[in-house]
């Protein structure tokens, strides 16, 4: 009885391996917190570059002259994706509108996309009128939306990176802006042939 008390104290007391136990059980949660670390930052940079570039293009359809066409709209396109820095091809959608004031809604004078299947028209426009601002009758303003699909690198289960199969995470932006230097930007989808007359404005 003497030796197994005497055996139990001495299992008891005795703390040889406890190191490599114990580097056993931290090491994962050590990897585990990098990775997410590392998603994470890596998430919030790619969101920056999209808005960024969101923001860029906006400017530009802003500050156009003359009128755009399709090929203007699918350069936009490719423009995002180079400052998006994405594999994938972004999806861009540019809308121009006006406030009616007698009739007291948002009317859509044309609207452009590539990779959104839909473009948008004055009902469609509807759903979006709180997220627009108050304009005065007859102002023009430009609707620039922009996808980017962003993949995270790692999948370790948790935040917005939660599927385990890394599906694509659509980043959006959605930016209103005036025309800068026109009165309204137009659309002309014979921009070869200038006196055709079926500008959109």
């Amino acid at each position: 009885m003497k030796q197994l008390l005497s055996a139990l104290r001495n299992f008891k007391t005795n703390q040889s391996g406890n190191g490599p136990i114990e580097l056993c059980l931290v090491v994962p949660i050590m990897i585990w917190a990098l990775l997410s670390t590392f998603v994470y930052f890596d998430a919030y940079r790619a969101e920056a570059k999209s808005n960024r570039a969101g923001l860029t293009v906006a400017d530009m359809i802003s500050r156009e002259k003359s009128s755009v066409d399709a090929t203007y709209i699918t350069a936009m396109q490719s423009l995002l994706r180079v400052l998006s820095e994405t594999s994938t091809m972004p999806r861009i959608r540019v809308t121009a509108y006006s406030w009616d004031q007698p009739g007291g809604r948002y009317v859509v004078r044309w609207s452009h996309n590539r990779g959104f299947g839909d473009n948008l028209d004055t009902a469609k426009l509807l759903p979006l009128v709180n997220q627009l601002p108050i304009m005065a009758d007859g102002a023009r303003s430009i609707l620039v939306e922009t996808e980017v699909d962003y993949v995270a690198p790692f999948s370790m289960g948790i935040g917005p990176f939660s599927d385990t199969n890394l599906n694509p995470i659509a980043l959006r932006t959605f930016t209103v802006i005036s025309p800068r230097f026109m009165p309204a930007v137009c659309y002309d989808p014979t921009l070869a042939n200038p006196t055709s007359g079926d500008e959109l404005c």
